[in-house]
């Protein structure tokens, strides 16, 4: 129904090019009037409903949809209504530009004008932004971003409006930061996406009853107790990221998530600090895992326990792994291997009685032959097998 009503009142003309070309014949005038008059006739859009209008918005970026406001009086609030604001760092090849002059040039001047980071049109346009439910709230700040801007009362303002999706990237040269403590406990809060330097300093009590999806990406942890703490009060968690790197504190990694279906675990680093190797460990207690992607070089233990039913697995590791680790994967539909040492002496040992798809990334410097032929006669299902010969497993998987 929407997407005919759109044909009827804009003809063929895609949402986004219509806005970019109001914007830009606004632009290219002296004055709002003599503007107005040249558009009017083609402006269809500006006749419809307030809700149909933020709906439309949505298909451009935050940016442009807080540009509209220079169009008219009939556009000045509409993006104050956005339920969705995405705020990606300004690249140096992408200086916003403004259009107009006079109150609203100076005003959007101070957001869009030429700047070292886009942390000032957050937080101004935030102020302004008046929706009182947020879907969606992500935020990327780079390292021209100064160290001493107010990300809290962002975060704290997200959750007051019942936030659904948080996304909070922070690549500044700042130390890692801790989030406002509410965050914990927002109960409206569906997926988080944390990022860089983000100190995961988890509160007690803590209670995230809607969360389903968590991606933790090269953040530091206060301690392994905070890890804890967060993983076990997500009760519905079904999807969980982790991208580590050997600074983030932390030396025993666990994951004991009743109802998580997939797990992405990278863990690249070589495990060395202060040219000494740290042994640590990686425990998933997760009996509902369907799907796991792990890819660990840094040679810490690694075991799966109550062997949960695995459906899909890509494993590349240089460790070896326990007998249940080993066990789950007998179940797998889809495989995807690094063929190593490691891997050969366990994947050997296994029935692969459901297999029927397979990728296999083979050392060039690894005799391999035998090893792939006896893997060949344990998968009777097999039908489809990609091989590719790579020089190392961190860069050719």
């Amino acid at each position: 129904m929407l997407g005919r009503l759109l044909l009827i009142l804009i003809g063929s003309v895609h949402v986004t090019y219509a806005i970019s070309m109001l914007l830009k014949r606004k632009s290219s005038q002296r004055s709002v009037k003599k503007s107005y008059r040249r558009i009017e006739g083609e402006d269809k859009i500006s006749a419809l409903p307030d809700d149909l209008l933020v709906h439309i918005l949505l298909f451009v970026s935050t940016e442009d949809a807080v540009r509209t406001m220079i169009l008219s009086k009939r556009w000045r609030f509409v993006w104050t209504m956005l339920p969705k604001l995405w705020y990606p760092e300004i690249n140096d090849d992408n200086t916003h530009k403004i259009f107009t002059s006079g109150l609203f040039g100076r005003f959007l001047g101070r957001l869009f004008g030429k700047q070292r980071s886009i942390w000032r049109f957050v937080e101004e346009s935030l102020q302004l932004h008046k929706a009182p439910i947020l879907e969606l709230l992500a935020i990327e700040l780079g390292p021209r971003c100064p160290v001493n801007v107010d990300v809290e009362k962002w975060i704290v303002d997200a959750v007051d409006r019942r936030v659904r999706e948080l996304g909070l990237v922070l690549n500044w040269s700042s130390k890692p930061t801790s989030l406002p403590t509410s965050l914990y406990t927002c109960d409206t809060l569906v997926k988080l996406y944390l990022s860089y330097k983000i100190l995961v300093d988890v509160p007690s009590p803590v209670c995230l009853p809607s969360l389903k999806t968590l991606f933790l990406q090269h953040v530091v942890y206060k301690d392994e107790d905070s890890l804890v703490r967060l993983l076990s009060n997500c009760p519905v968690l079904t999807q969980l990221g982790v991208d580590r790197h050997h600074h983030d504190n932390l030396r025993n990694f666990t994951i004991k998530v009743p109802y998580l279906e997939y797990l992405l675990y990278d863990y690249v680093e070589l495990g060395e600090v202060d040219n000494q190797v740290i042994g640590g460990s990686l425990v998933i207690d997760s009996p509902a895992l369907k799907i796991i992607s792990l890819r660990d070089f840094s040679e810490d233990s690694c075991s799966l326990e109550d062997r949960p039913r695995l459906e899909k697995a890509s494993i590349n590791v240089y460790q070896d792994l326990d007998a249940k680790f080993m066990r789950s994967l007998s179940s797998v539909v889809y495989l995807e291997l690094g063929l190593s040492v490691a891997t050969v002496a366990w994947c050997n040992a296994i029935n692969f009685s459901q297999l029927t798809e397979c990728k296999l990334a083979l050392l060039y410097d690894f005799d391999w032959l035998d090893s792939l032929m006896m893997f060949l006669h344990k998968t009777p299902k097999l039908k489809v097998l990609f091989i590719d010969q790579v020089c190392s497993f961190s860069h050719g998987s």
